[in-house]
């Protein structure tokens, strides 16, 4: 895949926010309705430096600038939380470019940590560039739904900010420290070298 995004020059970074969290329904993650329950609270993207963001009833616009825009749309988890959160907005065609441009950080890291598990962003920020999630990623839903709109956008450009750091480093060639865990089970912290 190097070779290919080494072509790509048109890059967003995406990231959601949801309005719930997938244990406050039966079944938590284990039932991917859910995915349709949680609902998008705040989508954001940064493309070209400039970070947007959209709510429920503008998802479709945000579709258009992907087909028109992007090359390829970076997301840390995007493809196992993001497209799935996604999916009820839209239709089969849009949804199906959306997962071909998707880059996952997450995944794409996990194939260089051999049995260690998905890596969390906050992990990899603190560790390599001195960045941390600015809220509890467990406290941004409530955190929306009393109002707080404000706050979980700057938790956004923040991740985004993040994933764009996190996805140069990479593409670039890059030794990360991160937290060696298996099963839950934290061995250490450890260094791989990464290149995307």
């Amino acid at each position: 895949m190097t070779k290919e995004i080494e072509t790509q020059n048109n890059i967003m970074y995406l990231d959601i926010e949801t309005q719930y969290l997938m244990t406050e329904f039966e079944s938590g993650w284990k039932k991917e309705e859910n995915y349709k329950n949680i609902k998008i609270a705040e989508l954001g993207t940064l493309f070209n430096g400039e970070i947007q963001f959209y709510e429920e009833e503008n998802i479709e616009d945000l579709i258009f600038e992907i087909i028109v825009n992007a090359d390829i749309v970076v997301g840390h988890n995007i493809l196992q939380f993001d497209s799935r959160v996604l999916k009820p907005y839209l239709d089969e065609k849009p949804m199906k470019i959306f997962r071909e441009r998707a880059f996952d950080t997450m995944l794409e890291f996990d194939k260089f940590t051999g049995d260690a598990g998905w890596v969390s962003l906050n992990d990899i920020a603190q560790r390599n560039f001195g960045m941390k999630k600015t809220e509890k990623s467990i406290e941004v839903p409530k955190i929306w739904r009393d109002g707080n709109h404000k706050i979980v956008k700057e938790y956004l450009r923040n991740d985004l900010l993040m994933t764009e750091k996190f996805y140069l480093a990479g593409l670039k060639g890059q030794v990360f420290k991160y937290e060696h865990k298996i099963y839950g089970k934290s061995y250490g912290e450890r260094e791989v070298f990464v290149k995307w």
